[in-house]
């Protein structure tokens, strides 16, 4: 009897080690692109060996986040990425105490609505940390 057997999957790419970045952002409209600019140099970085795409999904969402941040919010925001083994923290901290919620997406007038939507359909565990002053809203990614 002959027994075939697949070769071991080679395990998902991990983050080289626990790390984290905090980035305070501008309070205008050119908060997102510097947030992206920020997490496209961390996740190089700190996880060398994550695709491409899933890359461009967390940079998507840190767009969507900032955006909220900055739409809804007086203030400057503060972005923080958490890497560590197989995970990642994405956290937006704003000065508005309003917690989100989702809402169906406008896709006639171009008014939004889509953003923790795409992070929870790209995989992300949306969860708001109420602040004494603000909120920090979270995508978190378990196993990427």
């Amino acid at each position: 009897m002959t027994l075939t057997t697949a070769p071991p999957s080679s395990p998902a790419p991990q983050p080289l080690a626990v790390d984290r970045l905090r980035v305070p952002l501008p309070a205008g409209p050119e908060a997102p692109s510097h947030a992206r600019r920020a997490a496209a140099g961390f996740l190089r970085r700190s996880w060398p060996s994550l695709d491409r795409d899933r890359c461009d999904d967390f940079l998507l969402i840190v767009s969507e986040l900032v955006t909220n941040a900055v739409r809804h919010a007086p203030g400057p925001s503060t972005l923080t990425l958490t890497t560590a083994p197989g995970t990642l923290d994405i956290a937006v901290t704003d000065r508005s105490r309003t917690l989100p919620a989702p809402r169906p997406p406008d896709l006639s007038d171009g008014t939004g609505g889509m953003g923790l939507h795409i992070a929870e359909d790209l995989g992300g565990r949306i969860f708001t940390e109420a602040l004494t002053e603000g909120k920090c809203v979270h995508a978190a990614f378990g196993a990427c």
